[in-house]
């Protein structure tokens, strides 16, 4: 039988344990739906990852009052802290009640910890102090505010979560108290402050600092890092802190130095009330509303299941999820604060398989993998891990164009890079001289017929048809865009004094500058395209590229005709896209290329974008400059109050499509009201 198998024996076997002596409520079908995350980082729906198995709500004839924390050790006792009962709950792997510690010493317990050697740390609130006690419940010391000056003469010290490391240095979520956690040796002297967040520093507050008094500053509140809610600690000993409301970086992990070695962007709840950290390393947290959420040891989520009470007090919802554990049988228990239970869920099997592809993987058994993830993912073809597990399989085993495919599909750009370059490296191996010998037969070719052309005239006929089809009048004008590449001042003369293009030129330069934005869109190289082709919206794309360019021309010609320009509104409308000839010329190019290019090339796909980027706004610096017959001062205030007036016409238009889109909703629900009227009539 397989790991996951026996994994499964288990874990159904212990939740039959808890049906049968605890007698919860069960229910057939799961009362939340199951997310797991794709490669764009949004919500995708998979299959139930965890049950509702079964809930605790009392221990004999006492009903749980307030319950705050809980904890699971490695020999899968619980302890509870019964927050309203002033006490700590112990049960046996089984549910039966072990002990109860600490009923006539503690006042507010809101914290409880176990370390390696059975010994069980309370946060206590109510009296400010930490509680350790050993296996049997016996007090054995406490740790009060630490007198050290270093630790702050008005420091608050109102402990509510404790964790303790293998040295029994003991890490302290001390209420109200922003340098971070608080940090004691297991003789409680104080070692320092551990894994604080860093303040918010916005616009405004640069600007009252910089032009505020001192005594105005002194008015203001205080620009204060937030202060860590609660922590964890994995088995490695590296501590992990969830920030309620932290933007962006509610959960870190941090090493011994402090660094956070999870991403930023892990916020998919900003009000997270507690994490835990499994024997495998899976990170476990649980959100005030309710929804918990599995990511693995990089920070990717796995699966978010859970969801808000919805009044009907089934297994499953929350009213106030305060506290998570998680057993070796990968049961997940989460504390709810108002509703006086801990609930109860059992993986399902497809979470077992998970599991154990995930295990080989980190490991770094990739071919072993390989058989785990393709179960995964005959269950949901959706799940992105899987397929970069598949790709990371193929990889070892140098299948590189399969996992090439793979990494397409899990949104692994370094994957895809490195599995690239090993194809490309391997057909320039075998390509290159072949390469070169035809770049050396053309060009030998090209010159042998130039000489024989020169010498029997026998290309006349092409030549003359090649001849005759760039002197059509249309033709000229879309190939005077060459004469910007080596001469653009003579380019803008003949847009306006020699009148050698036309509006018809322009609007196709217009329409093939619009083509070539989508040619980008869809066929830039995989590394260097960041496009959600399912959010990908045609009318969209025209407003994206053409609503500005139409704003520069008609702020530009408006703003000239008051500032003694000389170019008329036709002038700019033609001159505008001639300026952007390096973008209708190179831009296909560079897109091409990307496809051939690895990451250690990125600098050359962003160095190219940048120079045509730059080449443009040079030209229409020049285009403004020649057209309107400006001074480089008169052009420069001309560009600056021609921006201005676009951000001035995009605010008018927005407010008309607002009123506009509420004229319509009005006149649309007046109608439908009608029609219901005369329909019930």
């Amino acid at each position: 039988m397989s790991k996951a198998a026996n994994k499964m024996a288990i874990s159904l076997l212990a939740a039959c344990f808890w049906l049968g002596c605890l007698s919860p409520s069960v229910y057939a079908d799961v009362p939340y739906k199951t997310f797991t995350e794709d490669h764009h980082r949004e919500f995708v729906r998979t299959q139930d990852a965890y049950t509702p198995v079964g809930s605790i709500e009392q221990i004999g004839n006492t009903a749980f009052s307030s319950p705050s924390d809980l904890y699971v050790d490695e020999s899968d006792r619980l302890y509870i802290a019964d927050t309203g009962n002033k006490r700590i709950v112990v049960l046996q792997p089984g549910g039966s009640l072990l002990r109860i510690i600490g009923q006539d010493q503690l006042s507010e317990p809101t914290g409880v910890f176990v370390d390696k050697n059975g010994s069980i740390y309370v946060a206590d609130s109510g009296s400010k102090l930490v509680y350790q006690y050993d296996e049997q419940g016996k007090l054995l010391k406490k740790f009060g505010r630490p007198d050290s000056p270093l630790f702050g003469k008005n420091a608050p010290f109102k402990p509510v979560k404790v964790t303790v490391d293998k040295r029994g240095n003991l890490y302290i979520v001390s209420e109200g108290t922003t340098n971070g956690v608080v940090q004691l040796s297991p003789y409680g002297d104080f070692l320092g402050y551990f894994g604080s967040n860093d303040s918010e520093a916005n616009l405004k507050i640069m600007l009252q600092h910089m032009f505020f008094t001192k005594e105005q500053r002194a008015k203001l509140f205080k620009n204060t890092p937030p202060s860590p809610t609660n922590l964890s600690i994995d088995k490695k000993g590296l501590i992990y802190t969830v920030t309620q409301g932290a933007e962006g970086r509610s959960i870190k992990k941090f090493n011994i130095s402090g660094y956070n070695l999870l991403p930023e962007n892990m916020m998919f709840d900003p009000i997270y009330s507690d994490l835990f950290i499994a024997a495998s390393g899976n990170i476990y947290a649980v959100s005030q509303m309710g929804i918990v959420f599995e990511f693995d040891t990089e920070g990717h989520l796995l699966f978010s299941f859970g969801a808000p009470d919805d009044g009907k007090s089934r297994i499953g919802l929350f009213l106030n999820a305060a506290g998570i554990a998680v057993d070796s049988n990968e049961q997940v228990y989460v504390v709810d604060k108002e509703r006086n239970n801990i609930q109860i869920f059992a993986p399902t099997e497809f979470t077992l398989q998970v599991h154990h592809a995930l295990e080989l993987y980190k490991e770094g058994f990739y071919v072993k993998s390989q058989g785990p993830w393709n179960e995964v993912l005959k269950r949901n073809s959706l799940f992105d891990l899987a397929h970069k597990g598949l790709a990371d399989a193929y990889y070892k085993q140098q299948l590189y164009e399969q996992a090439e495919e793979e990494y397409v599909i899990a949104g692994d750009k370094e994957g895809y890079s490195n599995s690239f370059w090993e194809i490309r490296n391997l057909w320039l191996q075998n390509h290159l001289l072949d390469v070169f010998s035809i770049i050396v037969i053309v060009y030998v070719l090209w010159r042998l017929l130039k000489l024989l052309h020169r010498k029997t005239g026998a290309f006349r006929a092409i030549i003359r048809w090649k001849s005759f089809i760039t002197n059509i009048s249309i033709m000229k004008q879309l190939t005077f865009l060459f004469c910007f590449i080596k001469r653009p001042i003579e380019g803008f003369y003949g847009i306006k004094d020699e009148n050698k293009v036309s509006a018809l030129a322009a609007v196709i330069l217009y329409l093939l500058f619009f083509a070539e934005y989508l040619f980008s869109l869809f066929y830039t190289g995989f590394i260097f395209n960041n496009l959600d082709f399912s959010d990908l919206q045609l009318s969209r794309e025209v407003a994206i590229v053409f609503v500005p360019i139409a704003l520069w021309i008609v702020s530009n010609y408006l703003v000239s005709t008051i500032s003694d320009g000389e170019g008329k509104f036709l002038h700019v409308f033609k001159a505008t896209i001639y300026s952007l000839m390096p973008y209708l010329i190179f831009k296909p190019i560079i897109v091409i290329a990307s496809n051939a290019l690895t990451i250690n090339d990125a600098f050359l796909f962003s160095f190219a974008n940048t120079i045509i980027m730059a080449w443009c706004a040079v030209l229409l610096f020049m285009m403004v400059k020649e057209i309107h017959d400006y001074t480089v001062g008169g052009t420069i205030i001309n560009i600056l109050i021609t921006i201005f007036g676009m951000i001035i016409m995009g605010l008018v238009l927005f407010i008309i499509y607002v009123l506009l889109d509420q004229v319509y909703d009005f006149v649309y629900s007046v109608i439908k009201e009608a029609a219901v009227r005369a329909e019930y009539k």
